[in-house]
């Protein structure tokens, strides 16, 4: 249900968590934080775990210091996870771009084939989601001149404008354009992709092309990963609910364990761990645990994890510490 929120300033967002019984060991301090990362960011991210009650919002020993406590673990862990995406992110675009080249662009005739439909895989008229993005991918535009004489500049001539390393090359190699991909670009080229290039690629990540609807899925949850991150929302919020036009994410429930309707950090994390060593982010969660075990806050801990997907500590150790 919609609801609406009228502005506060600080001193009234501290007055209203005060009236829910939420309590501060440096007033102050927490002023300054709210002023610096934002009320909803700190509070409202996280109030569902800690609330004794909803309706009316109360508190019961809870501390404002144990919000920034969990906001500070969040900010690390969204770091972490970000940084192993990337590792991901690089090695798709090293492996879509070899492939496709070696395969397609052999020669400097050839070098700009990775811009036109032929040499991909049309989705299905089906599929609206893939069918409708194919027509309209960016990397496919040209240069259109418009009906008030200006010229709306295609893909690679607009790349050429922003970047210098682009504009280097008279005719740009795939493995050079595909650097300023976005995750989404990368997802939909690797979707495009006709099964003698897609068996490669997933070979890269130790798949078969039975594997393709699977590997699909990953993507698409690492693109959605990725975003979350790089727009600073709470990771450890991070839940996803499948989609029909990706059979819900069917394959990749089967392939990872999960039973729930949505999937939660404790699956992404298992998705991560088939392509990198994840045991830095374990470790970061086995701290923040311990951290809060020695102030005896061990029952929010729990909570937050639970939220994560998994509330046992000892889990997250021995799924991921191997």
């Amino acid at each position: 249900m919609a609801i609406d929120k009228e502005f506060k300033t600080i001193d009234e967002q501290v007055l209203l968590l005060k009236s829910r019984n939420l309590q501060f060991n440096d007033e102050q301090t927490a002023k300054e934080l709210l002023k610096k990362y934002n009320y909803f960011d700190i509070i409202n991210g996280t109030e569902n775990i800690l609330l004794k009650s909803i309706k009316p919002k109360d508190y019961e020993n809870i501390l404002f210091e144990d919000f920034y406590e969990i906001y500070k673990f969040d900010t690390k862990l969204r770091i972490l996870t970000l940084q192993k995406i990337f590792e991901v992110e690089a090695r798709l675009k090293t492996s879509l771009a070899y492939n496709f080249a070696s395969q397609f662009c052999t020669t400097i005739k050839d070098t700009l084939n990775y811009r036109e439909r032929q040499y991909y895989q049309t989705p299905s008229i089906t599929n609206n989601y893939l069918y409708s993005t194919f027509m309209t991918f960016d990397l496919f535009k040209r240069n259109t001149r418009m009906l008030n004489g200006t010229v709306k500049l295609g893909f690679i001539e607009r790349k050429k404008r922003e970047k210098d390393y682009v504009r280097t090359y008279n005719k740009p190699p795939f493995w050079v354009i595909i650097k300023d991909f976005s995750f989404g670009d990368l997802y939909f080229t690797y979707c495009f992709q006709k099964d003698v290039i897609k068996t490669k690629v997933l070979s890269d990540f130790g798949f078969l092309l039975q594997d393709d609807d699977l590997f699909q899925q990953i993507l698409h949850t690492l693109k959605y990963a990725r975003n979350c991150c790089a727009h600073l929302e709470l990771i450890t919020r991070f839940k996803l609910l499948g989609i029909p036009e990706l059979n819900n994410y069917r394959e990749l429930k089967n392939s990872i364990g999960c039973i729930h309707k949505n999937l939660s950090y404790y699956d992404l994390l298992k998705i991560l761990a088939k392509f990198c060593d994840v045991k830095e982010i374990v470790e970061e969660i086995s701290a923040f645990h311990r951290n809060m075990y020695l102030i005896n806050r061990t029952q929010i801990a729990e909570k937050l994890l639970k939220r994560m997907g998994n509330a046992n500590i000892d889990n997250w150790q021995k799924d991921f510490q191997k």
